[in-house]
């Protein structure tokens, strides 16, 4: 039964998972996880969603169905400290900004303009966030997957990237703060992973994990043997969980908000092997449990 009703993508579905969201937001507020919870914390996630949703849709990174929204909703309900509105969430929409011109290079229309896109938001993202930059070569491997590489591609790219920051230090050289702009080039890190010693990450990174893990050993061998344009993509999808899980690695402040960039591409993962079970009652079994392990914060 749950199979069937999100087997679609009507506006129906997408307002019960907006509430399903919505459901884990309060428990997360009042479970004390988050501190806050107000409009603009609603507002930016409905953006982040609508983000989402299109990039997956746009670009054909699932079938035509809710699975992948779903997934998204239930692992913010595996790791509630997402649920909050700092510099990793901002940073977070900018890098979908940047991915959804990444991916969209699977097509041969203003390819020069995409490039020159994805370098500008991934530089905005850098200013957020320095670290971001590692996700950067994913311009260049979607570029070497879905086009061909010359030298205009190459570094219109570049271009993109150094527009924001050399702006920035415009800004900073005026009014003579030239110290705010060099520490963006402070790459210095603190690899202490501490924080996710507690129960819950242990317990939601792990879930995830193993999720990742199935879904990616039934995925992969289906996908590699058809030569079609999901191939390419799904390889720029395993590139870009590789590198968003190397930023998890490498990130200077861990409050457990970060784990928020790994969500989307775990997401896509994920919805991919979860489309791959054919018995419709062991794919409500499936969504079943993942709901409720889900709660198993909230109830502790």
């Amino acid at each position: 039964m749950l199979t069937n009703f999100f087997s679609n993508t009507k506006p129906f579905t997408s307002v019960i998972l907006i509430g399903l969201f919505f459901c884990y937001a309060i428990s997360a507020f009042f479970g004390g996880f988050i501190s806050e919870f107000d409009f603009s914390l609603g507002f930016w996630f409905l953006v982040l969603f609508g983000l989402a949703n299109f990039i997956k849709s746009r670009n054909n990174l699932t079938f035509d169905n809710s699975y992948f929204f779903l997934i998204f909703i239930i692992l913010i309900g595996h790791v509630p400290s997402v649920i909050k509105i700092d510099s990793f969430f901002y940073s977070n929409l900018v890098l979908l900004v940047y991915v959804r011109r990444v991916y969209s290079l699977q097509s041969s229309k203003n390819i020069i303009k995409k490039l020159f896109d994805s370098g500008f938001w991934m530089g905005i993202s850098f200013l957020i966030e320095p670290f971001t930059i590692v996700l950067f070569p994913l311009t260049f491997i979607s570029s070497i997957l879905h086009q061909h590489l010359d030298y205009r591609k190459l570094i219109t790219p570049i271009f993109g990237i150094l527009t924001p920051i050399i702006l920035f230090y415009t800004y900073h050289f005026w009014y003579d703060s030239p110290e705010e702009f060099h520490q963006l080039f402070s790459f210095l890190t603190y690899y202490d992973f501490s924080i996710y010693n507690t129960f819950i990450y242990k317990y939601s990174l792990g879930t995830i994990l193993l999720l990742i893990f199935i879904s990616f050993v039934m995925k992969t061998p289906r996908t590699l043997s058809i030569k079609n344009t999901f191939r390419k993509n799904w390889i720029l999808v395993c590139f870009h969980l590789f590198l968003t899980t190397i930023l998890m690695l490498i990130l200077k402040e861990r409050t457990g908000s970060e784990i928020a960039y790994l969500l989307f591409p775990c997401a896509i993962v994920i919805a991919n092997g979860f489309e791959l079970v054919r018995e419709k009652w062991y794919s409500d079994i499936i969504l079943i449990l993942l709901f409720l392990s889900s709660l198993v914060h909230y109830f502790m």
